[in-house]
């Protein structure tokens, strides 16, 4: 009995899906054309670090991650956490560029 190999090619593919389904990857098309690969934990993380910046002046030019998830287009990514993640990123990123604070929500709530 002979055990047939699968081409390097095959082989390749099925470490990479294997890798990737570890850490969580995912596909997203931005705006600009290009399609990117992001750990879903990568981009909760900077969701929470965009929540985290409410009220302040970025010191720091956001990371390119950021950039990327502010380019999610959004007819591919129109559910509540794909507008929640692209508005977040959109308004770090608008902030950083135009010297002004991060401005996520009304701090006066609905009453106010």
């Amino acid at each position: 009995m002979t055990r047939r190999r699968n081409p390097l090619a095959r082989r390749l593919v099925a470490v990479e899906e294997q890798r990737d389904s570890r850490r969580l990857m995912h596909t997203y098309r931005l705006t600009d054309g290009r399609t990117v690969r992001l750990s879903i934990l990568d981009v909760l993380g900077s969701l929470h670090d965009g929540f985290a910046l409410h009220g302040q002046h970025p010191a720091e030019p956001p990371p390119d991650i950021v950039r990327s998830l502010a380019l999610l287009a959004p007819d591919e990514h129109d559910s509540m956490m794909g507008r929640t993640v692209r508005a977040v990123a959109a308004e770090w990123c608008a902030a950083y560029d135009e010297h002004r604070p991060v401005s996520l929500y009304d701090d006066e709530g609905a009453d106010g």
